[in-house]
């Protein structure tokens, strides 16, 4: 490849568009090789001479103009962010109440089943107790 200053007009000759035009064909017909279509000398693939060459620096007012939106996307991420915490917490306070009311309801279930039981267990010793008796007292007294 030659080096760009090759290309460069000197002080006294005349240079005209037509050989800025055709300094950049050249320049590109270099860097963009004729049978690799689509693929720049030393980049990747897909890369155009249009998207290369489109490449702009920033200037001042871009870079306040990109540092404003990205404090305003940062600043709405951090609301979304407390938005879903505060939704986060509300939806664990539900289930902490919730899961207390299941538990009273399973402890009251539970006192019922145990004092069923207990009320089975008293009949049933009763009715035990009064067979016994009959028992020993029928037939010791005679």
């Amino acid at each position: 490849m030659q080096e760009a200053k090759d290309y460069m007009p000197t002080p006294g000759s005349s240079f005209v568009p037509q050989d800025n035009v055709a300094l950049e064909n050249e320049l590109y017909t270099q860097v963009f090789s004729l049978d690799k279509y689509g693929k720049v000398l030393g980049y990747r693939r897909g890369m155009t001479k249009s998207w290369l060459f489109s490449i702009h620096l920033f200037n001042p007012c871009s870079i306040s103009s990109i540092n404003a939106l990205l404090e305003e996307a940062k600043s709405r991420f951090r609301a979304e962010a407390a938005e879903r915490e505060a939704h986060l917490i509300s939806v664990e306070e539900r289930f902490m109440k919730l899961t207390k009311i299941r538990e009273a309801k399973f402890m009251d279930m539970m006192d019922a089943r145990e004092k069923k039981y207990k009320a089975l267990l008293n009949k049933f010793e009763f009715h035990t107790r009064g067979l016994d008796d009959e028992a020993f007292s029928s037939d010791d007294d005679e």
